[in-house]
């Protein structure tokens, strides 16, 4: 059974109302908890936990450097294509905007990730639209090949595949996936997906299973912060988490926070679901105290500041000096992209604050250094 069949959407709606309501005594029990379940997550991510802030991030953090050291683990997404047959209504790439449209060529791919490669990166992220016919699955396995030359750790972020597809790109060199299931509530999901192939909703959220099933050492999850209420898509998120953790004990499971940024598709967020800032770091702590091996990764999406406190409360990786568009890194970069980033930091600059804060940037995967991959 999978986790669609597992899934209780009215679970997670009720934790999420109840996080809304929590007291000052719901909050002080489940920020000292020592046993903390999702009753104690959500009562972790209410207005009355806020008074508690401090208490939760010392937690966090001294959890975040026991079970991975003073490190942050960095890496560096590569968009190989913005050709999309997606109308997702709040993002850059859908096949309703007018952007320029570019995929890479192989040998394109090849330049920028020997570019990325120069800049220090050992870690990298494959990401594409969804375009069959112009990003079909054998110029992917191509660019997990070239990829896989140069880095040690290399993963995608594509149209979700079958597990056989999935196998091949192991084959090839892949260690992991992220998919962004968005929104974890069909009706917003339906909504926000009217036409293309990520309409269809139970098959993205089975995604990270078939992933794992082939092999997949990594496995990255996330909403999208502003298309829906984020106490029930944090914990939704975290439940389906929860879920790989149990039945794919192989895999390292991961929970990108990325909240809505502005883009070509000029979406508009309602206010009350997009976490604030001081909401932000809750949930980083939260998830830290929930799962205490759970990789956390906040992108250049948020703003240089809120990225730097973030630095050993919780969150485990990083990217820096990205770009949403395909190219950018070998050459100037023309085509559109998928949204605005925020901190547009050098990678050296990055680094040294990192550094700055007792940290060690750590380029390459240590996890799989373990594994002899």
């Amino acid at each position: 059974m999978g986790f669609f069949d597992e899934f209780k959407p009215q679970d997670a709606r009720g934790l999420s109302e109840m996080s809304k309501s929590a007291s000052r005594a719901d909050a002080l029990r489940a920020v000292f908890s020592k046993r903390v379940g999702f009753g104690e997550f959500a009562a972790m991510l209410s207005p009355a936990a806020d008074e508690f802030l401090e208490v939760l991030a010392r937690r966090s953090k001294e959890i975040t450097e026991r079970n991975f050291g003073k490190t942050m683990r960095m890496f560096v997404p590569l968009y190989v294509s913005n050709e999309c047959v997606n109308n997702c209504k709040y993002c850059g790439f859908a096949k309703r905007n007018n952007i320029e449209r570019k995929t890479l060529t192989l040998g394109e791919v090849k330049a920028e990730v020997e570019a990325t490669h120069k800049m220090g990166f050992r870690s990298i992220l494959l990401v594409s639209g969804e375009s069959p016919k112009l990003v079909n699955l054998g110029y992917i396995n191509e660019c997990v090949k070239i990829a896989a030359e140069k880095f040690p750790s290399v993963s995608v972020e594509i149209a979700p595949s079958p597990v056989a597809v999935y196998r091949g790109f192991v084959a090839d060199g892949c260690e992991g996936l992220t998919v962004f299931q968005e929104t974890y509530d069909s009706d917003v999901y339906k909504t926000m997906h009217p036409s293309g192939p990520k309409s269809n909703y139970k098959w993205r959220l089975g995604t990270p299973e078939r992933a794992a099933e082939a092999g997949m050492r990594v496995v990255g999850l996330g909403p999208l912060f502003g298309l829906n209420d984020w106490r029930f898509e944090i914990i939704s998120c975290a439940m389906h988490a929860k879920f790989l953790y149990k039945n794919y004990y192989h895999a390292r499971v991961g929970i990108s926070l990325p909240r809505m940024r502005p883009a070509e598709s000029r979406f508009v967020a309602r206010d009350e679901f997009v976490p604030n800032d001081r909401d932000l770091v809750k949930i980083v702590c939260a998830l830290r105290i929930f799962m205490e091996h759970l990789a956390i990764t906040v992108s250049t999406r948020e703003p240089r500041f809120l990225r730097d406190g973030l630095v050993g409360l919780g969150v485990t990786q990083m990217s820096a000096a990205s770009s949403t568009k395909p190219g950018g890194y070998a050459e100037p970069e023309s085509a559109g992209g998928q949204f605005e980033i925020n901190d547009n930091r050098s990678v050296e600059d990055f680094a040294q604050m990192i550094r700055s804060k007792g940290y060690e940037p750590v380029w390459k995967d240590f996890d799989g250094a373990l594994a002899g991959l």
